[in-house]
């Protein structure tokens, strides 16, 4: 986890992300929280759920660079060293904690601004358990479109920004409970506090349920191309 790590924290991939993520936080920010304590505290937490949405696709996209950074003679290496079931483990729990810190850096500032307007804890750590919830999908995500799985990286993006797109489509309509409930939690935490920590169970357990088929399926993959 740390070779994966270091590697990817001295190699140009990193910067693809933060960048991205530094454009979002403009966009984003452009305008920043104002009015009344109430209106403070209610789009500190609009700004939260839009931000954990918006921000999927990019730690998507930075999992499967850290995971892609790692040449193949080394990965090869790692399997015959560790074993396969160990290396790919290193390698999710590695993406995973790079992710979720992207995706706690994006949020700190409607995070802090609800600390500081008296938002309740009740409320601050379901939302901070949502941010990351989703980190851990974008990081299945990424990992499902990484060069092990898909060695083009043109198909890979397409694929991951595809999947993207077709979640945010199917969670308007019937099929819903297929994806990770993203425009639902968007939605909860713009009708206020009470919305989004009563609607927080069933968001939690559909995003750990798309998790777990997605890593289940890039595990079965990786095990018939590496």
């Amino acid at each position: 986890m740390r070779f994966q790590l270091e590697g990817y924290a001295r190699s140009a991939r990193i910067l693809h992300p933060v960048l991205a993520f530094m454009l979002l936080l403009a966009i984003v920010f452009s305008s920043p929280l104002g009015g009344t304590p109430a209106q403070i505290r209610s789009g500190a937490l609009t700004t939260i759920g839009d931000l954990t949405a918006l921000s999927f696709p990019i730690c998507a996209w930075a999992a499967r660079g850290l995971l892609d950074n790692e040449p193949d003679a080394q990965r090869h290496i790692g399997v015959v060293a560790l074993g396969r079931s160990r290396a790919m483990l290193c390698g999710l729990i590695a993406a995973a904690g790079f992710t979720a810190g992207l995706a706690l850096v994006a949020s700190a500032y409607p995070l802090a601004a609800a600390v500081l307007y008296g938002v309740r804890p009740s409320v601050l750590l379901p939302a901070v358990g949502l941010i990351l919830l989703s980190a851990l999908a974008a990081t299945a995500l990424g990992a499902l479109t990484s060069r092990a799985i898909l060695p083009s990286p043109g198909w890979s993006i397409l694929v991951l920004l595809g999947v993207y797109v077709a979640d945010l489509l199917l969670g308007l309509g019937p099929l819903r409970i297929l994806t990770v409930p993203m425009i639902e939690w968007m939605g909860a935490a713009g009708r206020g506090a009470s919305a989004f920590t009563s609607g927080l169970p069933w968001f939690a357990l559909r995003t750990l349920a798309w998790t777990a088929l997605a890593t289940a399926l890039y595990v079965r993959l990786r095990r018939t191309r590496v």
